[in-house]
């Protein structure tokens, strides 16, 4: 097990040489203080309460007398050495007596991570399941070959002038599959888990670039100013010129998130428009558009290969590991209110995510065949 001190961390950050898990590191720290010190003020509140992280990281390092009454158990806290182990990916404090390996001894049953695959729905309605097929072209429609790679993507490739504008496929993953999609104007889609996108094999319409998604993707997308890229996800429409952004639209999910990387696009849903800058999404809720800061790290984690826990409560952490392990998971009680910080990777058995998680000390689970069982 690898640790890290805080004190060394907090120099680096104030030097900008901090990476983007070490200031995880440091966020997780702060929350974990924030837990242990009963401020009674949000994660949000705390780091607000300082003009910067730094600064809140500084007043747990060095407190100064006005502030002790935000700080009541600070100078106990203080005095414990700060370093934080880190295990499994996930960052907790060393008295945690849980481990991932407990889990997996106390759970006989293991699932495994998710893996590349998915199946294409043809126009004529025939299915090709990506995973069994082999590279080479898969189908012609109307002049546009569709084939499937040495690396597992499928690619689709205007051959000769064609007509298939009105020829509809469908690209599906189920839960517990990945995959990737060149469409016929380069432009390049991620999929996640338990996601499909739906366009015409032409992919304009009207002059217009046009897919549809339910779930989650990631797009990067050609450039062409002449045909502009629309992502439709229920009733709201992501329209671009060229840029990377990352839709998630899964359905009965409450909010559909767009969140931009670079270049610019325009969210539309119920007649509200809003366009985004670079490191801005837009979260929509039944029409309701609002933009903000995003954290974009958390927002490609998926497409990264890891799951990243930023402040997320476990009934926000479940339907991830749902989707990618393909299981049902089964709550059991009333669910703990804490908040879980830290990374791990997707491609990791369900067991030690699981036991990360469960190392806090704050949740507890039972793995019975595809089931998952979470109790506090």
């Amino acid at each position: 097990m690898k640790t890290v001190n805080i004190d060394q961390l907090v120099d680096k950050f104030n030097a900008g040489e901090c990476s983007a898990e070490e200031e995880q590191i440091l966020k997780g720290w702060l929350h974990q203080y924030n837990m242990e010190g009963s401020t009674g003020l949000s994660d949000e509140d705390l780091f607000s309460a300082q003009t910067s992280m730094l600064e809140a990281i500084e007043a747990v390092r060095f407190p100064k007398v006005k502030k002790l009454k935000l700080w009541p158990r600070i100078t106990a806290i203080a005095a414990v050495v700060a370093t934080i182990a880190i295990g499994a990916g996930l960052f907790y404090y060393n008295q945690s007596k849980l481990t991932d390996q407990n889990f997996q001894t106390a759970n006989k049953t293991d699932i495994t991570p998710g893996k590349v695959g998915a199946t294409l729905t043809l126009a004529n309605g025939k299915k090709i399941s990506l995973t069994d097929a082999s590279k080479g072209e898969l189908a012609n429609e109307s002049g546009i070959s569709i084939s499937k790679t040495a690396e597992g993507q499928v690619v689709y490739e205007v051959k000769a002038n064609n007509s298939a504008s009105n020829k509809i496929n469908t690209l599906t993953t189920a839960k517990g599959e990945t995959y990737i999609l060149t469409l016929p104007d380069k432009s390049t889609v991620w999929m996640n888990a338990a996601s499909s996108l739906t366009y015409s094999v032409a992919l304009l319409e009207r002059g217009v670039r046009r897919v549809k998604l339910e779930g989650e993707a990631y797009f990067q997308i050609a450039k062409d100013k002449a045909h502009p890229f629309i992502v439709e996800s229920g009733d709201q429409q992501v329209e671009v010129l060229g840029t990377h952004f990352n839709v998630r639209a899964y359905k009965g999910e409450k909010v559909f998130r767009t969140t931009l990387l670079e270049g610019s696009v325009k969210v539309t849903g119920d007649g509200k428009t809003k366009v985004l800058s670079p490191g801005f999404e837009a979260i929509n809720t039944s029409g309701e558009i609002r933009v903000g800061k995003a954290d974009t790290e958390w927002a490609v984690a998926w497409k990264n290969n890891k799951f990243i826990f930023d402040s997320q409560q476990i009934e926000d952490i479940m339907p991830m590991i749902e989707r990618w392990y393909n299981v049902e998971v089964i709550y059991t009680g009333e669910m703990p209110s804490d908040t879980f910080w830290g990374s791990v990777s997707r491609y990791d058995n369900i067991s030690k995510v699981l036991g990360a998680l469960e190392s806090t000390g704050n949740v507890h689970f039972k793995i019975e065949g595809r089931k998952v069982y979470v109790s506090r």
